[in-house]
């Protein structure tokens, strides 16, 4: 990269179920422009477009993002690498400025999955078709097959889960733009049905509308604007088949072998080396709250057998980083823009501006995002230091 580069701009509609009163241009322009706005910039300043938006099928509408085309004659992409998508988006909205092709880039993720009838067949064609697909798995029960594998292996309990999940939307509550507002404990979450043992439906995700926007300007081009620096950033590809992840000495289907390589490498970028105390505020893609059990060690906060430790750890111990304080995926879950949300909520969080959600004195914060059955995996580094 040759130019330091930095957000200086957060723009996010408000997250539901479907935004029947919005069309996809209205999403996508209201985002766009909050995070220009944010910015001080209009779009004559961006050098680059750089949109994520789903495959059709999940959008329920042919090339949603050409309703909203804007800034003609500037160069863009549009991408999509399933959950990760957002994030992506971001680094290549990044790439562009990093690599001096761009002073500023426009970067902005949509999902419109409220309107689609097809999703869940989608997403039932993630898995190997030879050897999973007659299981037949879902996104839930595969989900439900690692938290079992986590219990059995490392000793967690559906309390665990519970009390991730609680804290999770305790957090929510905070956040104006969540889809879900629901002050529930973890005797309430281990009342709600069972979706797939040991799956409660209040630890899984929703399924929520929504658009998020970036600006992202080199060094250059920051001037007095308050920046959240891109400290480190790296995106790892794991092996398509969960069963080719089950016994491997290098880390197993629970071990979440992408992220860890991700972290390490967006970690050495910012100079990270103690994730328990360099690191203030850790926004994580997890749609269930065992998903987010298994970050924990991937991310360098713990060993894999202290997982359950460690839960309870961060419920008492002050020093550790804030997990989620947005309420993360559990809260709002527009899946082709949550890894840019989470990018977006570290951002305001190092920038200072994350209103009633805001932890006190944040230096550095960490955004992550996983897609696909967890094969692929993004690392984000945001801080208010300029790199080096």
């Amino acid at each position: 990269m040759k130019s330091r580069m930095a957000v200086v701009g957060v723009g996010q509609t408000s997250y539901k179920r479907a935004h029947t009163e919005l069309s996809s241009a209205d999403m996508i322009w209201e985002a766009a422009e909050k995070a220009l706005d944010d910015a001080g910039m209009d779009i004559s300043a961006v050098d680059a477009i750089v949109m994520g938006v789903a495959p059709d099928a999940l959008a329920g509408e042919n090339g949603v993002e050409k309703t909203a085309i804007f800034g003609a004659g500037k160069p863009y992409v549009r991408v999509n690498t399933g959950g990760v998508t957002g994030s992506s988006a971001a680094f290549a909205g990044a790439s562009y400025v990093g690599s001096g092709r761009a002073k500023v880039s426009l970067v902005i993720s949509l999902e419109r999955m409220g309107q689609a009838t097809t999703s869940q067949q989608v997403f039932n064609t993630i898995f190997d078709p030879v050897y999973e697909k007659d299981f037949p798995l879902t996104t839930i029960t595969m989900a439900a097959l690692r938290a079992s594998l986590l219990m059995r292996v490392y000793g967690y309990s559906e309390r665990d889960w519970a009390e991730i999940a609680s804290r999770n939307y305790r957090n929510a509550l905070k956040n104006p733009l969540a889809h879900i507002h629901k002050d529930l404990s973890p005797e309430d979450i281990l009342e709600s049905p069972l979706l797939a043992w040991p799956i409660h439906r209040f630890e899984a995700c929703p399924m929520s509308e929504g658009a998020c926007a970036l600006v992202i300007a080199g060094e250059s081009s920051i001037g007095d604007r308050v920046p959240a620096w891109l400290q480190g950033m790296a995106s790892t590809s794991d092996a398509y088949a969960m069963g080719d992840r089950f016994h491997r000495p290098e880390g197993t289907l629970v071990d979440l072998l992408s992220l860890r390589r991700s972290a390490e490498r967006a970690y050495a970028d910012a100079g990270v080396t103690d994730a328990r105390k360099d690191i203030d505020v850790v926004e994580l893609y997890s749609p269930f709250s065992s998903a987010e059990a298994m970050t924990y060690p991937a991310l360098g906060f713990c060993a894999p057998e202290h997982g359950p430790r460690f839960v309870q750890e961060q419920f008492t111990d002050l020093s550790l980083p804030s997990f989620n304080p947005s309420g993360g995926p559990q809260a709002a879950n527009p899946v082709s823009a949550t890894a840019m949300v989470r990018i977006a909520e570290a951002a305001l969080q190092v920038r200072g501006m994350a209103g009633e959600r805001q932890v006190p004195g944040v230096r550095r914060a960490v955004a992550t995002g996983q897609g696909g059955a967890t094969q692929f995996s993004t690392v984000c580094v945001l801080g208010t230091e300029r790199p080096d």
